[in-house]
């Protein structure tokens, strides 16, 4: 049903489950994009309830029924809606990283594919610098933090702070 009122250009109505609230919601959606990511899927549509577009994950939607009303989406442009965005959740922040990956994991950095362009340069020690800017930081962050200690956050020095706090609880918790 998603695909065909993509398709189709209609709104379709919605059951949807908010999982940071736990709430349960009825939203009209206009679908402009289903897209993969991360082994899920998502829809980017305009949501009329919160009169903004929105990106919605696929498996939260409880119910759908397409509707009769048609919508257009020339104004939306997806590589611009996704800009500075690591993966789907967008945020309103400019911020830099600076990561470095050892040398144990840098061919792998080097050979991901990334919704963002990040800059990569090789160090004399077969590591690899690693800078981008996104406009949320969650995402980045859990990804960073599956390379363990191939991963050092170099800057903000804010994210290396508080990336330091996790693993003293970590630490207490395993202790």
């Amino acid at each position: 049903q998603i695909i065909e009122a993509v398709l189709s250009r209609r709104t379709i109505e919605v059951i949807y489950h908010t999982q940071s609230r736990n709430e349960t919601t009825k939203r009209e959606i206009d679908p402009y994009f289903l897209i993969p990511r991360d082994n899920r899927l998502y829809v980017i549509g305009f949501c009329h309830k919160k009169k903004e577009v929105r990106t919605f994950r696929l498996n939260r939607f409880r119910d759908v029924k397409i509707l009769d009303h048609t919508f257009t989406s020339d104004h939306i442009h997806l590589e611009k809606y996704l800009q500075s965005t690591w993966s789907v959740i967008r945020g309103d922040k400019e911020i830099h990283f600076k990561v470095k990956f050892s040398q144990n994991v840098a061919r792998y950095i080097k050979e991901e594919e990334y919704n963002v362009k990040p800059k990569l340069k090789e160090l004399s020690d077969g590591s690899l610098l690693f800078e981008v800017t996104l406009n949320d930081d969650l995402e980045f962050i859990q990804w960073v933090m599956k390379y363990g200690p191939d991963a050092e956050i170099l800057e903000p020095i804010e994210y290396r702070q508080r990336l330091k706090e996790t693993l003293k609880q970590w630490i207490e918790i395993y202790e």
